[in-house]
């Protein structure tokens, strides 16, 4: 199993292209929305990074979690 860097996880799910017509009826025999997951997992990539921005800027400068939330907010392109 290849492992993908988080820098680049928003990117890649940005430039995903439609799933083919035998993705997506494979997908919907066992009850899966392709499309619609594939946006919603962009959707939570967005929501996630907004978050960490949230902590970040919250977060006391002594705190020794800052610099763990700076260095995933800035893998998340």
């Amino acid at each position: 199993m290849s492992t993908v860097p988080s820098t680049t996880i928003i990117t890649n799910l940005k430039d995903v292209t439609a799933p083919t017509a035998n993705t997506i009826a494979d997908a919907t025999a066992v009850g899966l929305d392709m499309p619609g997951m594939l946006a919603l997992a962009l959707t939570k990539g967005y929501e996630l990074k907004e978050c960490l921005t949230l902590l970040v800027e919250h977060t006391d400068s002594a705190d020794p979690n800052l610099t763990t939330l700076n260095d995933i907010l800035a893998s998340l392109t």
